[in-house]
């Protein structure tokens, strides 16, 4: 039987069901399945403007199709903190919490989104790091355009010296005695850093001049030596095989540094006892030896 075609038009679709023409002939109604369980997805934490996927999965009774996309309604709560198209592609429009919802066929679903649009990526100056002290993690802070610290956005690290530092499960592995260039990166925003690796040099001290001074055997290399006292006094530091780098000073702390190139090569320094209490004991109590970049 035909039937007017204002009466077809005039048909009104359920929630269960949507009748369709095929040919300008009244046919049966296709079924739009309630969903019995949506599952929402996205970012837990969301550091730029870029869209990311906000993912519905939909459970349904056994043989029953999927929805199209047509059929998901995206909402953002507040309004104003975030874009959300048809496809479900979800934009930051600035930092702060809420929530994003999808209506399929009259079953909702909300998920927590947090926006943290990074504006700065700030890492203070860490000079030296010993190189057997193992994996370190700079104090990496994360700030808004506001200035907030965002405390709960992932940073990454990359180095341009890997050779010398390396990144690893988001530390920084120590591997070689170098000056060594790194990015911290949050967001969209990174920023560089460099970090001196250093290494303890521990060899025996050899009194010589009846115990006056001391003597450190060293491969060539770059060495940094530091002697702390108890009291001020003068102290003579002598490098054999580098005799430009010789000097003294006066003081609590004293610092020498140079770059040996000889084989048979080393340091020479006041026995910290014997300047402080004429003592001929063999004292290194406050002398550190490291090697540098």
């Amino acid at each position: 039987m035909f039937f007017p075609l204002n009466r077809v038009v005039g048909v009104r679709a359920t929630a269960f069901g949507a009748c369709v023409l095929s040919a300008g002939i009244f046919g049966a109604c296709e079924r739009r399945e309630t969903p019995s369980e949506i599952r929402l997805e996205m970012p837990a934490v969301i550091a730029s403007p870029d869209l990311v996927t906000v993912s519905a999965q939909t459970s349904y009774a056994p043989g029953v199709a999927r929805p199209t996309h047509e059929e998901a309604d995206y909402r953002v709560e507040p309004s104003d903190l975030g874009t959300v198209s048809k496809a479900g592609l979800f934009g930051c429009q600035r930092s702060g919490d809420g929530t994003v919802s999808v209506t399929i066929v009259g079953v909702s679903r909300t998920a927590p989104v947090h926006c943290r649009l990074v504006e700065r990526v700030e890492v203070p100056k860490l000079g030296q790091v010993e190189l057997t002290a193992g994996p370190f993690k700079p104090k990496v802070r994360v700030l808004d355009r506001a200035g907030t610290e965002l405390g709960d956005v992932d940073v990454s690290f990359f180095s341009k010296n890997s050779g010398v530092v390396f990144p690893k499960d988001g530390e920084l592995v120590p591997k070689l005695v170098g000056t060594a260039t790194l990015v911290a990166r949050a967001g969209q925003r990174s920023t560089e850093f460099q970090v001196d690796v250093v290494r303890k040099v521990v060899v025996e001290a050899l009194p010589i001049e009846q115990n006056r001074k001391l003597y450190f055997s060293l491969d060539p290399g770059k060495y940094r030596l530091k002697v702390t006292l108890k009291a001020p006094h003068r102290l003579n530091v002598e490098w054999r095989g580098a005799p430009y780098c010789n000097g003294a000073s006066e003081g609590l702390e004293h610092t020498s540094e140079c770059a040996l190139r000889a084989k048979a090569g080393g340091v020479v320094f006041d026995n910290p006892g014997y300047l402080q209490d004429g003592s001929k004991t063999v004292s290194i109590e406050g002398v550190e030896l490291y090697e540098v970049p």
